[in-house]
Order: structure tokens, then sequence, then C-alpha cells
């Protein structure tokens, strides 16, 4: 961020200054020394926080962003009338000075998001060859067939985590505590393997045996071994399917 300063009064703008780079918010604290040098500094850095003191000419000087500087309750009426993002009341203490810089932030994240979505709105009206309405009424159809995934919080022994169920490849028991194996990571549970299944939603889980279970989605193939059927998964990891499980769970595929 860059700051640029333009009060009436030189050793105010100084001290504001000071506090402004003090305070190390900004790459850069400029400070005008005339009209025509404030307005050659705001249009060179159009995306600048202005500090200016509350005057008619203030509407001039104004960056999009700008707080007004004053002493007065009149001032700060005057300037917020004229599209300041703020009021900096004089003397200067520096967590109202935070405080309002942390508004102008807001502010300016708004804008831009707003500024970037339109921009995106109109480069496919353009490429589509539709009108903006057209592409919003699209757009807000699309957005009621999404569905958030689902996710379960689940308490591992680094503490509580959110997992979609479809990011599990398979959760293996082990005791009392159910080792849950994720895309990226694995997960120490203290539960057991019913209560588990139960709670992500057994549509996504075939049983292997007492101890295993798979999410199907993961899986590459079934195969035979010395009469032993398992499952292979898509990393290669493989695991033993008893009879019981088997006819109840895998006879189908």
């Amino acid at each position: 961020m860059i700051a640029l300063v333009f009060l009436q009064s030189a050793s105010m703008q100084n001290a504001l200054c000071g506090l402004l780079e003090k305070l190390g918010l900004f790459s850069h604290v400029f400070g005008a020394q005339s009209v025509g040098h404030c307005l050659a500094l705001a249009e060179k850095h159009p995306h600048s926080i202005g500090f200016y003191s509350v005057s008619q000419s203030s509407r001039d000087l104004a960056s999009r962003y700008w707080l007004a500087v004053g002493n007065k309750d009149e001032e700060a009426l005057w300037a917020f009338t004229h599209n300041a993002s703020g009021f900096v009341k004089s003397p200067f203490e520096q967590s109202q000075i935070l405080c309002a810089i942390e508004h102008v932030k807001t502010k300016y994240h708004f804008y831009e998001r707003d500024s970037q979505f339109n921009s995106i709105v109109k480069g496919l009206c353009n490429q589509f060859g539709v009108s903006e309405p057209a592409l919003l009424a699209t757009l807000r159809q699309q957005l009621k067939k999404c569905t958030q995934p689902k996710v379960v919080g689940i308490k591992s022994e680094n503490g509580w985590c959110c997992l979609n169920p479809a990011d599990i490849k398979w959760i293996e028991a082990a005791g009392d505590y159910m080792c849950v194996q994720t895309l990226s990571e694995s997960f120490v549970v203290r539960t057991t393997l019913c209560e588990l299944l139960k709670r992500l939603g057994e549509q996504h889980f075939k049983r292997c045996n007492r101890s295993v279970a798979v999410n199907k989605k993961h899986v590459a193939h079934l195969e035979q071994k010395l009469n032993q059927q398992r499952v292979i998964m898509q990393g290669g990891e493989a695991f033993k399917i008893t009879h019981k499980y088997y006819y109840q769970f895998w006879h189908a595929e």
C-alpha cells in the first residue's frame, strides 16, 4: 500500500507522515508540497490511500479511498458527505489511525472483488454473445444445482478435522482405534468401525473383513489367490475379503 498525505498544516503533515512510516503498513509514504504535486502523485498511484485536510479542494484531490484529517465534528460530517472513507482527528492517535486504515482496506477488498467479477462477466458475455442478464440467470441456475460436499468432523489424535468421505481410501481397525487413510494423509480415530461407517455414509464403503472397509471409488479390481478373494486398491494395496463380506458386498462385482 502507498499513503499520500496533503494537509494544510506542514507541521501536522510531517507528524502524520512520520507516524505512518513508523507503523510500517505502507511501502511508501508521500507528502505532497502543493495541490499540483498531490494531483500528480494521485494520478501516478491511483490505488493509494489519501490523507487530506477537510476542505473544498479535497473533492478534487481525493483518491478513490481517502481519509479526511481534521479536528471538528462538522469537518467529519462534511467529509463523509463527500465520500471520505474515514475521519482522522488530530492530535493523532495510533489506534485511531490503524482502525481507519483497516476500514479502508476492507472497502478496497470489496471493490477489487466486484471489479474482478464485473470484468469476468463482461468477458464471458463477449465470448458467448449473450446479454449480461441472460448470463447471470444461467449462473444462478448452475449455482442451485451445485451442492457442497458432505463433510464429517472427526476427532483424531491431533485434534478435530473435517473429512470428505469421497477422499477416504480405506479404514482399518487397530484395537480400539481406526486408521483412516485419505488421499494425502492418515488419521487415527478412537471409535468403532461400525460407528464410523454410519457417520461417513455406508454407501461410499464396502467391508472386506471385520477390520477393514474400503471406499469403492478407490478400488482397482478384485483378485483370487489360493482360494482367497482380495481387493486391490488403485495404489496397489491389497486387503483380504472374508466369505461373509464377499457374499454380502462383493459377489455381484
